[in-house]
């Protein structure tokens, strides 16, 4: 079982960062104080451009931003701390410990290799779609778990962390040959960039197998062709697809080989082409109450230690690092919510107030806060950001069985 594999392993490996992202109990729309935070005063207050970079740099460092991703502009985050870089590490087999920890390792940090560098946000990247994509996450690289966690963000501190990117300032990009969409959309088959991308409502195939780590790191990385219009620069575009270095120093994208009247059409066809809706993810359903004893083993087993431990670990296995969930990380500030064992979970968290409260009290919805934060994450796949922050954060939401296990167990009084 993958708690007791913890247990082994936790000597060498924090494993409190095995997910690439934190994680706060119950949530409103609070921000987490920066390492120094240049402006005071509500939300409104005036400020200089430069207060307000500055302000965002500070949240990008008491977000650990680096921790997952390169290009945030800070120093690199300290080994220990490489929560990614460290995942990666382990899965080919560089990490620094016994031969038989890694091999139990391995199979456990599949999807948490990579995340995408930030060295092109501002230039690249516009900085208004930072801002809208902090406070409302979405699928946007739909081959990659987990995603851009839901961080404790208000719009503030979006618009500043967008504003500190914006001050890169974008080269000017050099006059290109006009693009025809109708040729690139032909390119983009011949030129097989349906090997990684997506491009929802253009009509384009799904991508097949793959068969090469690099070409599924590629995969992994390549966002959704359908946000390119509202989230690029669209005179770099051109230049990025023809010479994707040349834009993007550490881009993971390969360089195919193009002309530059090619580069332009494939340019016009993913900026221009006309988009079908998308259609709304189902509502996953609500299952009835199982007709069975449930107890806390069966839900810690399957559900509390599967995923949820990650962020809501115990320090004394994990260097006094106990998450981002328990003695707080990535923005979060501590909530003492420790999921190890069935007497700490009874504990409960320290509210907003710092009040030590229940799991199973009513949250905002008027659901057992432990049931409305699963039910809270399959909103927000569906777009809708409530106050309550879902669980597992950055992760997909839990099955509809896995949360009727947990509403069965609740119901029941929560026995151990």
């Amino acid at each position: 079982m993958l708690v007791r594999l913890m247990f082994r392993v936790l000597p060498w490996l924090l494993f409190a960062t095995l997910t690439a992202c934190g994680s706060e109990p119950v949530a409103g729309a609070g921000s987490a104080a920066p390492v120094e935070a240049p402006i005071d005063g509500d939300t409104t207050a005036a400020a200089t451009s430069e207060d307000v970079r500055a302000l965002g740099q500070g949240l990008v460092g008491a977000h650990e931003c680096n921790r997952c991703h390169d290009g945030t502009g800070l120093d690199p985050a300290p080994a220990g701390k490489r929560c990614v870089g460290c995942h990666l590490d382990i899965a080919e087999g560089r990490f620094d410990a016994p031969a038989a920890a890694l091999a139990d390792w391995k199979p456990h940090v599949t999807e948490l290799r990579y995340a995408p560098s930030l060295s092109v946000a501002g230039s690249f990247v516009k900085p208004e779609w930072i801002e809208r994509y902090l406070l409302a996450p979405h699928d946007l690289r739909p081959y990659l778990r987990p995603g851009m966690p839901r961080l404790d963000l208000d719009e503030r501190g979006a618009r500043a962390i967008a504003a500190y990117f914006g001050a890169r300032a974008a080269p000017t990009a050099k006059p290109t040959l006009a693009g025809d969409s109708a040729r690139g959309r032909a390119l983009f088959t011949t030129k097989t960039c349906a090997t990684c991308h997506r491009f929802s409502g253009a009509g384009t195939p799904e991508p097949s197998a793959l068969t090469t780590a690099t070409a599924t790191r590629d995969r992994m990385l390549a966002p959704d062709l359908r946000f390119a219009r509202a989230r690029l620069f669209a005179a770099r575009v051109p230049a990025y697809i023809r010479d994707p270095l040349s834009v993007k120093p550490d881009a993971a994208m390969p360089k195919l080989t193009m002309s530059e009247q090619e580069a332009a059409d494939l340019g016009a066809f993913v900026l221009e082409a006309p988009l079908t809706p998308v259609a709304e993810a189902a509502k996953p359903p609500r299952l009835p109450l199982l007709d069975r004893p449930v107890r806390y083993d069966e839900v810690a087993e399957k559900v509390l230690h599967k995923i949820c431990w990650h962020c809501h670990s115990q320090p004394d296995f994990a260097r006094g690092d106990g998450g981002p969930g328990n003695t707080g990380g990535f923005g979060f500030k501590p909530r003492l919510l420790d999921l190890a064992s069935y007497e700490s979970l009874s504990a409960g968290y320290l509210d907003r107030t710092g009040e030590r409260t229940s799991l199973f009290s009513p949250g905002p919805g008027g659901e057992p806060v432990l049931l409305e934060v699963l039910l809270a994450r399959q909103k927000e796949e569906r777009g809708d950001t409530a106050e309550v922050r879902g669980m597992p954060l950055g992760f997909p939401s839990m099955s509809p069985e896995a949360i009727q296990l947990v509403e069965t167990w609740i119901s029941q009084g929560h026995p151990r």
